[in-house]
């Protein structure tokens, strides 16, 4: 991996704690950003509290620090998060977006170039059932946080086009893992199950989800972060298969025996209903392949939750 220096936007998350993580165990200068930076300050002397929105400090810290690429993994991380403040969801998801290009595109003209990677979301395709979906399929997201992540992609794409922005688009499919702290059916079966507690919900038979685990999603980054003049701009990101919910709750059940999981037939209502995402654009551009089995994906995490609460 060529030295860089790396501002890393949503430093404290998921994703971006993952990130931040694996670039600075690999020698990399991060400047981790976030409006909280409790956990991710142990991984680097470099973190800074920052409110999005806030484009001048944000500024001032990219040229103190002499970023050369921005991994912008930061803001409203799920669709549930926005539903209750839509318009506050936006603010932060599409205005920090802006600001995040705005820096880039002050990079490029100091510096000559900026690779800029944006996290967006597998939501942006809306309802489509038809499986192997390529990166030219149609958005036709409705939702508001999907809205958002089309809005950010049209973003970075239109700085690439007119103020050469060195911008990759990543759309990504549901991530768990340890840390995520947000709605995650994975997470709520398997603490259920852990702590003796039933689970039952009004759907999920039959209703295909694709989760990503959160290694896999970082190596998609970093190697979209080194790679050299791709001939597209858009890639998907997922674990390249579409097991159903109640495959998972199947596995959990093998590995807690007293695990007790019902599930009702049909889709969940607050997601959409997605075929498989294509990752051969993903493959073969960034030599990406997904490491971690659902089955694999499962044990971390229950390893995880276990650690967690003392089970």
């Amino acid at each position: 991996m060529p030295s860089q220096s790396i501002l890393v936007t949503g430093a404290n998350g998921l994703l971006g704690y993952e990130v931040v993580k694996r670039l600075a165990g690999a020698g990399q200068q991060v400047v981790a950003v976030d409006r909280s930076i409790n956990e991710v300050k142990a991984l680097t002397n470099r973190a800074f509290e920052l409110e999005i929105g806030d484009v001048h400090k944000l500024h001032e810290i990219a040229f103190r620090h002499g970023i050369d690429a921005i991994i912008h993994c930061g803001g409203f991380s799920g669709p549930s998060l926005g539903r209750e403040n839509p318009a506050l969801m936006f603010d932060v998801n599409v205005g920090g977006t802006l600001d995040v290009a705005e820096v880039a595109r002050q990079i490029t003209i100091r510096s000559g170039r900026c690779r800029l990677l944006f996290c967006s979301s597998l939501t942006v395709y809306g309802n489509q059932p038809a499986d192997d979906i390529t990166e030219d399929f149609p958005l036709l997201a409705r939702q508001c946080y999907a809205s958002s992540k089309i809005a950010g992609e049209a973003i970075v794409a239109a700085y690439a086009e007119e103020h050469n922005v060195d911008a990759i688009s990543l759309r990504i499919a549901g991530v768990y893992g340890p840390r995520r702290k947000t709605s995650c059916v994975l997470r709520l079966m398997i603490s259920n199950a852990l702590a003796g507690r039933p689970t039952h919900l009004p759907y999920g038979n039959g209703f295909p989800r694709q989760w990503v685990y959160v290694d896999d999603v970082v190596e998609g980054i970093l190697l979209a972060l080194n790679v050299k003049d791709p001939s597209t701009r858009r890639f998907n990101i997922s674990g390249g298969v579409n097991p159903t919910i109640d495959e998972a709750a199947s596995i959990i059940r093998e590995v807690i025996p007293s695990a007790d999981i019902t599930l009702e037939q049909g889709a969940d209502p607050e997601d959409v209903t997605l075929g498989r995402l294509s990752i051969e654009a993903a493959r073969r551009e960034l030599g990406f392949a997904p490491a971690v089995s659902l089955r694999e994906g499962v044990m971390r995490l229950i390893q995880a939750i276990k650690q967690e609460h003392s089970f």
